[in-house]
């Protein structure tokens, strides 16, 4: 009892913790802009702009979705509708990505989806390290990308190159090990199936993708003198969105937003701002009301299906 109570307050505490950081974070953004700066700035915004991140956030939502399927192919195979898996990757994705907890709201929807189609909760757990293995093994891949990319073309190219050499080691030591049958990681009481390997350079494909275009979908936002080469970008924007993750703020509200603003040395900046917010619209906000509405919708389908009739039908003799 003793060790739950306190692990209750240190959760509390956490999450105390996280809305604190987060509400610093702001402060550092919104200090020296105002409401009308702000709302001009959105109105300037593009509509050809609006329209490639609309695009790019399908996109990334669409490999998101992506993951789940060839998770339940390797943890669960023949047992999991694609339609499903689908479903159960975006949606997870979309409800993570705003409200933060990323392991627990995204195992949380999933386990809502595939437990009633009859996985275990251990065969879930699978899937959701899956999808993990696949986003890491995609940051990864574009992270080394970008890299060489700077060690091509931009300043201190050695220390560009040896870690971009050092990220593309690790990738290929992976496959590697891969090769040699088939694997499975045991994590604590966790064993997780790897993948084959050319299932797995499928998945850093398909990752690098995913991550390129949700960078891309705020990249396409951003004010033209602000924009440094993609590849500068990538990189930054990885570290923001891990401090988002780590932070715990819901969705790495503030904290995403705050490391931006200091990466592309736009403080006070409402065009800049502006761009981070109808980001946030657009990739984060949009994607989650869908994802309800259509969690919401499958489940009173559901619920109208397994109803039972309130009357019985009656017989042609009226008996």
């Amino acid at each position: 009892m003793r060790r739950e109570r306190w692990g209750a307050l240190a959760r509390r505490a956490g999450m105390g913790a996280a809305f604190v950081f987060a509400a610093v974070a702001l402060d550092f953004v919104f200090r020296d802009l105002s409401l009308a700066q702000l709302r001009e700035a959105v109105l300037r915004q593009s509509p050809l702009r609006l329209a490639a991140c609309l695009a790019l956030t399908a996109c990334s939502f669409a490999c998101l979705a992506l993951y789940d399927v060839v998770g339940v192919h390797v943890a669960a195979r023949g047992r999991v509708r694609a339609r499903l898996a689908l479903l159960a990757g975006a949606s997870s994705a979309a409800i993570a990505n705003t409200l933060g907890f990323h392991a627990a709201s995204g195992s949380a929807v999933r386990a809502h989806l595939y437990m009633p189609a009859g996985l275990t909760g251990a065969e879930v757990a699978r899937v959701v390290s899956m999808s993990w293995l696949s986003l890491a093994a995609g940051n990864m891949t574009l992270l080394a990308g970008a890299e060489l990319c700077q060690a091509a073309t931009g300043v201190n190219p050695a220390w560009h190159l040896a870690l971009g050499i050092v990220i593309e080691g690790l990738l290929l030591a992976w496959l590697a090990w891969l090769l040699g049958g088939p694997r499975v990681l045991t994590l604590w009481r966790l064993r997780l199936p790897m993948p084959p390997a050319s299932l797995a350079l499928m998945l850093m494909v398909l990752g690098a993708i995913e991550s390129g275009t949700a960078l891309g979908a705020l990249y396409v936002l951003l004010p033209a003198d602000l924009a440094p080469p993609f590849d500068i970008f990538a990189v930054g924007c990885i570290a923001a969105v891990i401090l988002g993750v780590v932070s715990h703020a819901p969705g790495g509200i503030g904290v995403f937003e705050a490391s931006m603003t200091a990466i592309l040395a736009g403080r006070g900046r409402p065009d800049l701002l502006a761009a981070l917010l109808l980001f946030r619209l657009l990739y984060n906000l949009l994607p989650f009301a869908l994802a309800v509405l259509a969690l919401g919708w499958r489940s009173g389908c559901r619920s109208l299906a397994a109803r039972p009739c309130s009357r019985r039908p009656q017989s042609r003799n009226g008996t």
